[in-house]
């Protein structure tokens, strides 16, 4: 197949891009252009990039002014056509768009496509908060948040108010692995707590440090949109969760790098006010974000409908996260 793949270097398309080539399709990235794709280290991912037709091209301005100023689409006549256009002029038979975020985006988008099977990336964010664990895709959805709303609104769009594109959403949850910090044992970015957990074991936890994290590899969410595109009859119309196949406790998190590190663990626990306190507004905001959805969601329906299983454990996809933040000094 002919495969466009929006926002393809980033966490995801960094995996999904030379997997893709190496199974024999034929991929067009369109990017912003700021930086090379991650894990260009793992076997075969410079060489697959190398086969890869590169378009230059910032989204969002192309889509506020309705020009692109694309570099690398069809050489000098890349300027002047709006993104939808562009993308269409690439002549995809399937397209992968991991950077929309709202449904002006998706509306743009899908009055250029002609029935080409499209792969949105949403977020196990549009659940909202989990009630009945394991949360399934047939889960009513309670979003809250900007981001969580926005993701929901977007599904809805995709396999229910248009019938112009047939799509698939893949929803992953905090997707980690090479290149780029993951949610920590905190359940935020404070590179602090992953210092404090290498240099002695200790870690200092809201509450009693029971509240849910799911990560993902992102190798497995390129996989899942990968195992989508090469099965659309069974994929189309459906959405499908992205993550490992169980969640880990913020105290879990924190014992099992600890002990990574060579530590015996040393956790401590303050009541709410007091962590946040300790830890600062910005960080303990970015835990409540987390914490209070807690995600432990299912992946039964990958798994009956196209087949996917992840490859990554939850554990050894956060123990690969953190030792490349400490072989990378911490890096944010």
């Amino acid at each position: 197949m002919r495969i466009t793949v929006i926002g393809g270097t980033g966490h995801i398309g960094s995996f999904l891009v030379p997997s893709l080539v190496r199974s024999g399709h034929r991929v067009t990235v369109i990017s912003r252009g700021l930086r090379a794709p991650y894990a260009l280290d793992h076997p075969g991912h410079a060489e697959a990039w190398e086969q890869v037709e590169r378009v230059t091209c910032d989204r969002e301005t192309t889509e506020a002014d309705r020009t692109n100023g694309a570099d690398g689409a069809d050489g000098a006549d890349g300027a002047n056509r709006n993104f939808g256009t562009l993308v269409a002029d690439t002549q995809p038979d399937a397209v992968v768009d991991l950077t929309c975020f709202t449904l002006d985006q998706a509306r743009h988008l899908a009055s250029h496509l002609d029935g080409q099977h499209l792969v949105h990336t949403g977020s196990v964010w549009a659940y909202g908060r989990s009630t009945t664990v394991p949360t399934t895709e047939a889960t009513p959805k309670r979003p809250f948040g900007e981001y969580g709303i926005a993701k929901a609104a977007l599904e809805d769009y995709w396999l229910r108010e248009q019938d112009r594109v047939p799509a698939t959403v893949i929803h992953p949850g905090h997707i980690s692995g090479p290149g780029w910090p993951a949610i920590n044992p905190a359940g935020n970015l404070d590179a602090d707590v992953l210092r404090h957990l290498r240099a002695d074991g200790t870690c200092l936890l809201p509450d009693d440090g029971m509240g849910l994290l799911q990560h993902v590899h992102a190798a497995d969410v390129a996989a899942l949109h990968h195992r989508a595109l090469e099965q659309p009859d069974a994929a189309r119309g459906e959405a499908f969760n992205a993550v490992a196949t169980s969640s880990l406790t913020l105290r879990g998190y924190a014992e099992l790098l600890a002990e990574h590190f060579g530590h015996q663990p040393r956790l401590e626990f303050l009541p709410w006010q007091e962590w946040e306190q300790a830890v600062g507004p910005e960080n303990a905001a970015l835990t409540h974000d987390h914490v209070s959805r807690s995600p432990h969601h299912s992946m039964d329906k990958a798994r009956e409908l196209l087949g996917f299983v992840p490859q990554h454990s939850i554990e050894a996809t956060v123990i690969e996260a953190a030792q490349w933040q400490a072989d990378h000094g911490d890096q944010r």
